[in-house]
């Protein structure tokens, strides 16, 4: 088993094990609500970058100027606010208390308008990377928390705790809800400044100290787009199509139709892949990641809801464009280690987490998992049918589990953690009530950056697998081949390959069981489950084994609602059906 103990992690232990009774640990939070505004103190500021760098918390501003900031922990915080065009950056210092939300004006003093006639785009490009990292996008407390393997059969939102996200994991989210306008509003924050670089490099109107080529810049921006607009409407169903900066000037021109926004995704991934280069660097757009991130397109239209079969080949035509350039890393913890994912030959394309060089840094401000007693916002407890999953025998997670564990998956040693923190040393948990996730939390608990792998090739493995069953009306050598890959990996043998003579159905059966298996809390199980159309099911089952963290799953929820907010603006927005 690997078991790796940072002082951090020690020093957590001694701070706060001292509790002489096991209630979790009470953490007062208030909230943060700013209006960001020129110096004339009357006009907001639109798309202004809002940073709490102590705690990796950042937002961008609507047209109101104003970015809310819920659930901070007490203290005094620096806010560092960026503007668009500029290199000049405001530092205000806010004091968080307790149930209480602290409002604050903050004057830019920077002439209007901001924007000037070219926009670097090298500059502007990396802003929109960065952007990706917004807590309601792909932050590290973001997609799969939120979204991606909540309200599954992954994670259970833990009851003892009040969190941002639980409701999410419960389906007791609406439309007014806070957490639904900020995951709206930053994924619209986000085509807004990559519309903003594609327009300026058609109309010319860009300088680029890098020379950079601006086929290729396009291409990056369109890129960036594609993968925000394949977030929104997975997630919300029918987003409202915003095809360039300007403001439409009546609600009659309002697009919310998902087939339009899937071809328009489509459109602007063939451009980048058209345009691309093919980079090895995995936290930028190359013409690898355009083809697989409109391979898993593809593949998702021919799923629920679109249910366009004819998607099928053309995302085996993608995913087969991959073959030969990247392979499975030896080692499964390779792929998370900070230390050799940019090197990977397996990553695809990843999103860059880098954590501020701040001695004030807890990791618990960064991630919501980890051993019990290190992380103090213990958010995520872990599905007992998941953990079964690793086991061959359910005997062994019998109460006590004895160890060491009878288990064969090396996956588990890297996704879960079967140990808690005691008297400065690890003890293994002898019940599964006590195990929590793992994987990604290293890299924090000993202060590291890393690279969460969006794309990588192991989940390519398993979506051809996908595609060769659904084409041919059941597995073929080259199905069993792909996920075969993935299990020997697991297993370091050819003794655990799938049963050979599967149906149809069967072998879907347990190649979604792998993918769970494989990509755990990397935010793919929702969409997987909602493509198969198994989300309910796999709910209802959830919920017989789960008394104590039941979800309110109604069919209409496997989209979000539209924020409220939205549709109050924008009179031509209509609602999601049960909404």
């Amino acid at each position: 088993m690997k078991i790796k103990i940072s002082i951090f992690a020690l020093l957590t232990f001694i701070l706060f094990c001292c509790s002489k009774d096991d209630k979790p640990v009470e953490i007062q939070t208030g909230n943060i609500k700013l209006e960001i505004v020129f110096n004339d103190g009357t006009s907001p500021i639109l798309d202004a970058t809002v940073s709490i760098d102590a705690i990796s918390k950042q937002k961008v501003t609507g047209v109101d100027g104003l970015v809310t900031f819920e659930n901070i922990e007490v203290g005094n915080y620096e806010v560092s606010v960026s503007i668009p065009f500029s290199d000049i950056i405001t530092k205000e210092n806010i004091v968080v208390e307790a149930d209480k939300t602290t409002n604050e004006l903050i004057l830019i003093d920077y002439p209007k308008p901001i924007t000037p006639e070219k926009i670097d785009i090298d500059k502007w490009l990396n802003a929109c990377y960065e952007s990706l990292v917004s807590d309601d996008i792909f932050g590290a407390k973001g997609y799969a928390t939120y979204w991606g393997d909540v309200g599954v059969d992954v994670f259970m939102g833990n009851i003892n705790l009040n969190f941002p996200t639980r409701k999410m994991d419960t389906y007791d989210f609406g439309s007014t809800d806070k957490i639904i306008e900020d995951i709206w509003t930053n994924h619209y924050q986000v085509i807004r400044k990559t519309t903003i670089g594609i327009e300026a490099i058609e109309t010319s109107e860009y300088v680029t100290e890098l020379n950079t080529d601006e086929n290729i810049a396009k291409a990056e921006f369109k890129f960036l787009r594609a993968l925000t607009y394949f977030n929104l409407v997975k997630l919300f169903g029918n987003p409202v199509l915003v095809t360039s900066t300007e403001i439409p000037s009546d609600n009659n021109s309002v697009v919310q139709d998902p087939l339009k926004v899937y071809e328009f995704i489509e459109a602007d991934l063939i451009f980048a892949e058209s345009n691309l280069s093919q980079s090895n660097i995995k936290n930028k757009a190359s013409v690898s990641a355009a083809q697989a991130l409109l391979g898993k397109v593809y593949l998702q239209m021919a799923g629920f809801p679109l249910l366009q079969s004819d998607k099928y080949l053309k995302a085996l035509e993608q995913f087969n464009k991959l073959d030969g350039l990247y392979a499975l890393e030896t080692n499964y913890g390779d792929i998370f280690n900070s230390d050799k994912t940019a090197n990977s030959s397996e990553v695809i394309f990843s999103i860059d987490f880098t954590i501020p060089n701040d001695s004030n840094l807890k990791s618990w401000d960064w991630f919501y998992w980890g051993p019990l007693e290190v992380t103090e916002r213990d958010f995520f407890l872990l599905a007992p049918n998941f953990i079964k999953g690793y086991f061959k025998n359910p005997n062994d997670l019998d109460i006590p589990v004895s160890f060491p564990l009878n288990i064969e998956d090396s996956r588990f040693f890297e996704n879960i953690v079967s140990f808690t923190i005691q008297n400065n040393a690890s003890v293994n948990a002898e019940d599964t009530a006590n195990w929590r996730p793992y994987k990604f939390s290293e890299n924090y608990q000993e202060g590291k950056s890393f690279q969460l792998p969006y794309l990588r090739y192991a989940d390519i493995l398993l979506m051809i697998a996908e595609v060769e069953n659904a084409i041919n009306g059941g597995p073929t050598i080259k199905a069993y081949d792909a996920i075969n890959k993935v299990r020997r990996r697991a297993f370091g043998n050819t003794e655990n390959d799938v049963t050979p003579g599967l149906n149809q159905q069967d072998f879907l059966d347990v190649l979604f069981e792998e993918r769970l298996l494989e990509l755990c809390f990397e935010g793919h199980r929702k969409d997987d489950l909602i493509r198969i159309q198994k989300l309910e099911s796999v709910i209802e089952n959830h919920n017989a084994n789960s008394s104590q963290n039941m979800k309110n799953y109604q069919s209409h929820k496997h989209i979000l609602p539209i924020p409220e907010l939205e549709i109050n603006l924008n009179p031509g927005v209509f609602q999601n059906p049960g909404y």
